[in-house]
């Protein structure tokens, strides 16, 4: 460990942090501040006298995904996120000590390392996935005139915006698939992102709206204050039936809703992202004769998702955004 690691500590939810503070104190390291990120800065980040950023996730976060958003983006300094709680066991905070100084070992002498994402989980295993499933036949269905020959359900969260981004900028003009886009963020950041990701790429992206029709090389991204339901034709109806679970849009929601409109032609891709939303519907869309891919995990800011999908046992291939994108691009007309 470098001989002076100091790390900005920040929270989410109501908790303080105060125990994790003691904690990696008790083991030399120094935390000069602290602060939930509810009253975090932005501005005051490059001038913090720390080489790295912890941040402690806990179950209140996915309320707070639009700052932790922000975070990623204008943050210079390294971002060590910790979604496995807070264990007094010193195993588990020396670990997560690690961890932390591989990210600042080039800080010693006052230089700041590139920034870099990484999850910090305490568990042994944690992501370890299952064998993939061969990608084998495919189910082929044709299409009534005017549906999209192939749905693809992308599924992301904490860093998925990036990696979102990464991937449909692999994916040329003309491509015959309708892509969804179920992401974890605030009813007022959903039009913002579709006007990141569409200078991004050469599809057409937008937000959907009650009586859109699902068309080949467009991309819709699914409101976050209304349910989505999805008929045989490809037709788009918004409800104000509740959405299940706990995450808004529900990803494993909409898997399913696509899964049961397009079988064997709904497929699924689940990106960066904490929690486990997504893991129940690749099932759903697997056994309904679609395919599963997933972000691998040494490319994603948070990979809980991902690995949630893989632990599942129906993820066919992992790979980073632009993988991702080329093995679509590989697989043959469905």
């Amino acid at each position: 460990m470098p001989d002076r690691l100091r790390v900005a500590l920040i929270t989410t939810g109501e908790k303080t942090g105060g125990r994790l503070r003691t904690l990696l104190e008790q083991e030399g390291v120094q935390v000069p501040f602290q602060v939930p990120i509810t009253e975090l800065r932005f501005e005051e980040l490059d001038r913090l006298p720390v080489c790295a950023l912890l941040v402690n996730l806990d179950e209140t976060s996915s309320r707070e995904i639009d700052s932790l958003e922000l975070l990623v983006e204008r943050s210079e300094l390294p971002i060590l996120f910790n979604e496995d709680g807070i264990h007094a066991d010193p195993a588990w905070v020396r670990r997560l000590i690690a961890k932390l100084a591989l990210l600042v070992e080039n800080c010693e002498g006052g230089v700041r390392p590139d920034p870099v994402l990484l999850l910090a989980s305490g568990q042994a295993g944690t992501g370890t996935a299952t064998a993939p499933v061969p990608l084998g036949p495919q189910r082929h269905v044709r299409p009534e005139a005017g549906v999209p020959s192939q749905v693809w359900v992308l599924g992301a969260s904490l860093g998925g915006p990036q990696a979102v981004k990464q991937f449909l900028a692999g994916v040329p003009a003309g491509h015959p698939a309708a892509f969804l886009l179920a992401q974890h963020i605030g009813a007022a950041f959903v039009p913002l992102l579709a006007e990141q990701l569409q200078r991004s790429t050469a599809l057409v992206v937008r937000v959907a709206r009650d009586g859109d029709r699902l068309q080949p090389g467009q991309v819709l991204l699914v409101p976050v204050d209304r349910r989505l339901r999805l008929d045989g034709e490809g037709r788009v109806r918004l409800t104000d039936e509740p959405i299940p679970g706990s995450y808004r849009p529900s990803i494993d929601d909409v898997l399913r809703e696509a899964a049961e409109a397009f079988p064997g032609r709904a497929h699924a891709i689940v990106f960066s992202g904490m929690g486990e939303d997504g893991a129940l519907g690749v099932r759903y869309v697997h056994e309904h004769g679609g395919r599963v891919f997933a972000q691998s995990a040494d490319t994603c800011v948070i990979r809980s998702m991902p690995d949630a999908a893989r632990r599942s046992g129906v993820v066919q291939f992992s790979g980073s955004p632009a993988a991702l994108a080329e093995r679509l691009l590989g697989l043959d007309a469905i």
